[in-house]
This record gives structure tokens, sequence and C-alpha cells, in this order.
């Protein structure tokens, strides 16, 4: 071992104190490994802010723009869709061509307040026109199995289900209809399990966040439990929170910058204790109590260990897990492993929004008649068929790339 590594060893072992007694050690660790995990926490959301904030001025005016457009296409269409001059095929791919479209808009979380709904009335208004009886059978069978999915019922009357096929608006009036029904019934056995509380608070349990472990009884064993709150209900916390409320309080700062940090810090106290969040009183008391080492019994600490623990299996859920929603999202196709790749990721999806937009302008300025519209839908076709029998090209190949 070179001399640097033994300084390096020795430093470590001088600041990482032994304890005699085990549970009072296995505090010590588990707090070290909290403030490691809140550090990395910490810097992962400070990037990853900065990443979504670059996404928000850089890419996201194109995604709408390009949401945009391809709404006006879709309505362009869609004004296609009642003409009787196409073949069968030309028909198949101007469905094909607006189906496409219109499942990219709906999940495509940046179109903002595009009206999704008309366009789907306008092209199921213009395509009704041209369906022959066995097609009319068919779209009837469709919606009678899309209702039953949805709904677990739909109505046994053809002359009903051809109506919804001929005029789209009732059919979304009925589907409206059921789903009010459905929000009445379910509000209906939510006031039904009110009067079993122990039912209600087990369902009410199963969705809080991680923070409120007391109430995971699948991660707690019940004996744990009873200890937390035999704690927290303790005198020793309760002079515990009365200290840091004195110690906290910002009406006894004089300074105005740490009043309002104060302020801050104070509203974290009371959402603690109002929460009873042991984790966070232990964390403040420990910045501004130093004291409160006395709170760390043998009894208490039967009760804080197992808190402690699954504080970090929250805080790894956290890191690993990632962020939810539009802002994982972005995080996940943009944060790479280092800022050069960072930047080649921002940049090859900005030029594929310019490329796509600048086609779009293109579509839009030369789709403007029935003849113009063809080109287009043939073109569509052979993709299509070279795709289906190139025999070189795998499954992934053809559908993933």
């Amino acid at each position: 071992m070179s001399l640097t590594k033994r300084k390096t060893s020795a430093k470590r072992k001088a600041v990482e104190p032994r304890h005699d007694n085990p549970a009072l050690a296995s505090f010590h660790r588990q707090w070290q490994d909290i403030e490691k995990l809140q550090a990395k926490l910490a810097k992962q959301e400070q990037e990853g802010a900065g990443i979504y904030q670059r996404f928000v001025s850089d890419i996201e005016p194109l995604e709408r723009q390009q949401c945009a457009l391809i709404f006006q296409l879709c309505q362009r269409l869609a004004g296609f869709t009642a003409r009787k001059s196409f073949t069968q095929w030309q028909r198949e791919m101007l469905h094909d061509w607006l189906n496409e479209l219109m499942e990219y808009l709906e999940s495509n979380p940046f179109r903002g307040e595009l009206d999704l709904e008309s366009l789907y009335m306008a092209v199921q208004s213009g395509s009704v026109t041209q369906l022959d009886e066995a097609q009319l059978e068919a779209s009837c069978d469709f919606i009678t199995h899309m209702l039953q999915e949805a709904f677990g019922d739909s109505p046994d009357d053809i002359e009903v289900l051809r109506e919804m096929v001929r005029h789209p608006e009732k059919l979304r009036d009925y589907m409206k209809a059921q789903a009010e029904m459905r929000r009445a019934g379910d509000a209906g056995a939510a006031e039904w399990d009110d009067e079993d509380p122990d039912f209600a608070e087990e369902a009410f349990a199963s969705d809080e966040p991680f923070e409120r472990w007391q109430t995971r009884h699948d991660h707690v064993h019940p004996d744990e439990v009873a200890r937390v709150e035999q704690l927290l209900d303790s005198s020793t916390l309760k002079q515990l929170y009365r200290k840091l409320a004195m110690a906290l309080h910002p009406d006894r700062e004089q300074d105005p910058a740490q009043r309002d940090a104060k302020t801050r810090i104070m509203g974290e106290l009371s959402l603690a204790w109002e929460q009873r969040d042991l984790f966070t009183l232990l964390q403040l008391a420990h910045s501004h109590l130093p004291e409160a080492e006395n709170l760390l019994s043998e009894e208490n600490l039967a009760a804080i260990n197992p808190a402690l623990k699954l504080k970090i299996c929250e805080l790894k859920v956290r890191y690993y897990g990632g962020t939810e929603g539009v802002q994982g999202a972005v995080l996940h196709k943009f944060k790479q492993s280092s800022k050069k790749k960072t930047d080649l990721a921002f940049e090859d999806h900005q030029h594929y929004l310019q490329r796509d937009i600048k086609q779009l302008h293109t579509q839009l300025a030369t789709i403007t008649t029935l003849q113009t519209l063809k080109p287009y839908l043939a073109k569509r076709w052979d993709e299509r068929e070279y795709a289906a029998w190139d025999e070189a090209a795998g499954f992934d190949e053809i559908f993933f790339r």
C-alpha cells in the first residue's frame, strides 16, 4: 500500500469513531449513509433541473410547433375522407396515415390545447359516408367490443349502434354518460368504505408516499411501528420539539436574512411534527440542538434505527428510480454519461424536429387537392410493401428503426 493510501486510510479511521454499543454504531452508520444519499440526490436534482430547463428553452418550442403542424395536416387529410374517387388501397393508406398522426398527437405531452376530439369526429364523419353494409356491421362490432372493454356493457339495439357509427357525437355522448355513472358508483363505494375505518386506513396507506413509513406494515414489523409511535408520543420527543421551536422561531431572530431562513426551517419543523416524521425531527435536532444526543438511549434507538433504515430505502428508490412524468422522460432521453453526449442528444433531437417541421410545411403547401394527395399515398404504399417483403430485415429493423 502506498504512503498516500495509508494516510487516507488512517484519516478515514480517525473520523469514524467506534461505538461499543451496536445500536449506537448502527445509528451513526445509517445517518452517514443518509447524508451521502441526500448529497447525491441534491446533485442529481440540480443537474436534472439544468437539463430540463435547457429542454424547455431549446426543444419544447419546436415540439409544440411540430404538434401544431401535425394537427393542421390531420385537418387537411380529414377533409379528403369523404371523397368517393379513392381506390381501396388509397383509402386504406389515407386512414393509416391519419391514425399514425393522431396517435402521435394523443401521446405527445406538448400538444397543448389542440382539439383532438373534434378531429376524431371529423375523420369518423367523413369515413362513414363510404361504408358499405359489411363495413357498417364491422364498425358496430368494433364499437360493441370497445364499450364492453371500457364499461362492461353496450347497447343491445343494433339500430342504436348504427346511429353511433353514422353520428360519432352520439357515441361520444353515450361514453360520457357511462363514465359519469361509473364515477358516481365509485364515489358511492368510497362513501361505503368510510364506514369501515380499518379498511379505509389500509386503502389510504397503500397510496401514501414512502415518507409515511410508519403505515407501511409490509416493510416494518408491528412491534417496531409501535415503538416508533410510542417514541413520537413520549415526553422526551415533545420536549425536543419545543426546544427546536424555541431555537428556530423567527420572532426571536434579529437578523432579517436569518429570520427568513428560520421561517422556512420552522415550516419544516411544523410539518414534520404534524406528519409524525421522526427522521426530519432528528435531522433538525442534529443540526440545531447539540444536546439532542441525549435522545439516543438504548430504548429510543430500538425505534429510531428501523426508521433510518426505511429512510435509506426511500432515498435509494428516489435516486435510482429517477424523476417521473414529463421531466423524467426528458431526463431519460437527454441526460447522458457525459456533457458531450448530452449535447449530442440535444443536437440530434433538435435537428430531427427541424427536419420534420420543414417536411410538414412542405406537405401542407403541396397537399391541396386530391391529385396532389395521391402521390403521397402511393409513396406510403410502396414503403409498406418494401418493408413487408424485405426478407433481409428482421422484425426489429422493420418496426423499430
